[in-house]
């Protein structure tokens, strides 16, 4: 796997890694992000002419990568990367906005986030999202799979990590009251755990039915969790 850094193209810009893989060079945002988190949160859209990683997890969305689809030069990456900047879901109390730019080119929205491409600039452009395109679905979701659970709502085709506090915390698991320190994934099953012994999950769904979690916050900062699965398809 060849790694180049962008900064040995031209010192001016920021310290980026460029990683080649089999049909496509990721430019890496995020440093080491595939080393921190789950593929199964990696989400890939697909824009005009390039595609971004953005990472999904139940408390944020995080843009992390860029990727150039082969045939594509190393110096045109770093051309492309001199003229434009991508920007994600930035905003203040005005609105959203792109930093160090002059134009905006592209805008999509990933569930309700923009994605935006604009020429680099000096300036920090506002802009709205009314009639931008959603894209429903990931370049790596497959159509026609089945997700594994639903969580408020949205699909989840692996599972997620969620950390719990027992003292202030409420799990409530079909129907049982349950105390765990996190949910996690167990042999590609839905388990919960306690810190001290991680390696066995106290409550471990193995039926193949949907499963439905809300998960709430409440104002002191305590949350609820409600985790359904029907017993009939179990």
């Amino acid at each position: 796997m060849k790694r180049i850094q962008i900064a040995d193209f031209d010192r001016r810009m920021p310290s980026i890694e460029l990683v080649e893989k089999d049909d496509h060079y990721e430019a890496m945002l995020v440093p080491s992000y595939d080393h921190t988190y789950p593929s199964t949160q990696i989400r890939t859209i697909r824009l005009a002419d390039i595609s971004v990683n953005l990472i999904v997890t139940p408390q944020e969305t995080l843009l992390v990568s860029a990727l150039f689809h082969k045939p594509v030069q190393v110096t045109d990456i770093v051309s492309w990367m001199q003229l434009y900047t991508i920007s994600f879901a930035q905003s203040d109390d005005t609105g959203y906005f792109v930093e160090q730019a002059d134009e905006i080119l592209e805008v999509v929205l990933y569930q309700k986030h923009p994605i935006v491409i604009a020429t680099r600039g000096q300036d920090r452009l506002y802009y709205d999202t009314t009639g931008a395109i959603e894209v429903r679905r990931a370049m790596n979701e497959s159509v026609g799979e089945r997700p594994l659970l639903y969580l408020n709502g949205e699909a989840w085709y692996g599972v997620p990590r969620l950390t719990f506090n027992r003292m202030t915390d409420e799990l409530h698991v079909n129907g049982t009251f349950l105390y765990a320190d996190y949910m996690d994934a167990h042999h590609g099953k839905i388990g919960f755990f306690r810190e001290n012994d991680p390696s066995l999950p106290i409550v471990l769904l193995v039926g193949q039915a949907i499963v439905e979690i809300e998960l709430t916050e409440n104002p002191d900062g305590s949350r609820v969790l409600i985790l359904e699965q029907p017993y009939d398809e179990a």
